[in-house]
């Protein structure tokens, strides 16, 4: 054997290692990176499935229970009845309204009570009672509308959304123009 060849053998061995090593080195910053952050990542997803599963699993054995034992439900459930005005309570209920929008921030710029047309469809037990339509115009952001009608809905007064149109401000994107109209009854 020759010099030459025995060197050569040693540099092409150092360049096959040389080669390995970049391999690996490549294979662990790219390739495997990417996958344990791929694999890191399932982490919280498996988490949230897990809870799913748990309180699908819990909504499920209260079904069953609920309907192996019918009395339990309506017992948990407490029916409210909402009471009607009379006609000079009107201004009461206009004071709550206000002091409802207050409380959630909203800003009425009017409100305007006013009978409603009268339909033959829409006459309620011989006249006994009258439908009042409440117009208002608001302003205020989209939660805050949420939790005014809401509060409006479950309160003691028998009140519901009739007609509700929502457009935006250009000079306040945060805050959006409402008009709501809100029916009620009131006796005579």
């Amino acid at each position: 054997m020759n010099l030459n060849s025995v060197q050569l053998n040693k540099q092409k061995k150092i360049l096959i290692v040389i080669f390995f090593v970049l391999i690996v080195y490549v294979d662990n910053s790219f390739i495997l990176k990417s996958q344990r952050a791929g694999l890191n990542s399932l982490g919280p997803k498996i988490a949230r499935l897990n809870k799913d599963l748990t309180n699908l699993n819990q909504g499920l054995e209260n079904m069953h229970s609920s309907k192996s034992k019918p009395g339990l439900l309506t017992q948990k459930r407490v029916i409210r009845s909402s009471k009607i005005l009379r006609e000079g309570q009107i201004s009461e209920l206009l004071q709550e309204i206000s002091v409802a929008a207050n409380k959630f921030d909203v800003k009425i710029s009017q409100i305007r009570p006013s009978r409603e047309t009268v339909n033959a469809k829409n006459v309620i037990s011989g006249d006994k009672f009258t439908s009042i339509l409440i117009n208002l115009d608001l302003t205020c952001d989209y939660h805050n509308l949420g939790k005014f009608i809401n509060t409006l809905e479950s309160s003691l007064v028998f009140l519901g959304v009739q007609e509700l149109v929502i457009s935006a401000q250009p000079s306040d994107y945060m805050n959006q123009k409402v008009k709501l109209v809100l029916k009620t009854y009131v006796t005579k």
